[in-house]
């Protein structure tokens, strides 16, 4: 498995785990997060230890794909909560410096069901 392959999958699983702090051996130093849907920028290691950390709720992570590209990588991540119903997919791009994830471009998407009008031209995944 390729390193920026790990790094991500290790990413994932100290959220899943809560190990907050734990997330930092995998960062830069230089490390920045930018969370387009929202317009935030996280400017460091500590920044989204502490945003992830104290985000409300248990909150759990399954990724449903990783791509390798040039220098860097996407990754698409299913985020759910036992707390409430809504499930979300975080589109992730990350960049890499001296083996370590330095910087990471989030889009969120929230799980809903189709508009009532545009159900005559799909085919629902849910059975």
């Amino acid at each position: 498995m390729d390193l920026r392959e790990k790094l991500i999958r290790q990413f994932w699983a100290f959220f899943n785990q809560r190990k907050f702090e734990s997330v930092r051996s995998l960062l830069n130093e230089e490390f920045e997060l930018n969370w387009e849907t929202t317009e935030e920028i996280f400017p460091s290691r500590e920044a989204l230890i502490n945003v992830n950390r104290d985000y409300p709720g248990n909150w759990y992570t399954i990724p449903q794909r990783i791509e390798l590209f040039d220098k860097g990588a996407v990754s698409v991540v299913l985020v759910y909560s036992d707390d409430i119903p809504d499930r979300f997919y975080a589109t992730s791009f990350y960049e890499f410096k001296d083996n370590l994830i330095s910087k990471i471009t989030e889009y969120w998407a929230t799980v809903e069901k189709a508009p009532e009008w545009r159900k005559k031209y799909s085919i629902s995944k849910k059975k």
